[in-house]
């Protein structure tokens, strides 16, 4: 029996979009649960966070205890603890000792802009020139604030 054309084109074409939504999901995911930490670490305290999203202090709990479990820079492992400083973008982490001795090479699509550009890689992610200049724009300033 051969499968049907254009019953293979729809079912591969559905399958593609299925990738490109789940992907877009797992990023405004990322993006939420940093915005709840970002809250967090602004000094708004766990209950306050929970009733303002409408949502329970459990859950608000969940999200930054499993923060700082799991929070490591996406280019070199370092844990959060190892390093000085992190910067957030909506799909990576890098850490300062990165940002600092990144090398863009070849083009790929920053994890942070989403730009198509020569990047610094890593196996998980990817960031621009731009990206890292503006991340250590941000680490250089928010030291300075001390």
């Amino acid at each position: 029996m051969t499968l049907d054309e254009e019953l293979l084109a729809a079912a591969r074409k559905a399958g593609t979009a299925s990738a490109a939504a789940q992907d877009q999901a797992d990023i405004a995911k990322a993006v939420y649960h940093h915005s709840v930490l970002k809250l967090h670490r602004a000094g708004g305290s766990m209950r306050e966070i929970a009733e303002a999203l409408s949502m329970s202090h459990q859950r608000v709990h969940q999200i930054v205890e499993q923060s700082k479990r799991t929070e490591r820079c996406w280019f070199c492992g370092r844990g959060a603890a190892d390093v000085g400083k992190m910067m957030a973008g909506p799909a990576a982490l890098i850490c300062d000792l990165c940002i600092s001795e990144g090398q863009v090479a070849e083009v790929g699509d920053c994890s942070f802009c989403s730009k198509s550009a020569p990047v610094f890689s890593s196996a998980e992610a990817q960031i621009c020139r731009s990206c890292l200049d503006f991340s250590a724009a941000v680490i250089s300033g928010a030291a300075s604030l001390r």
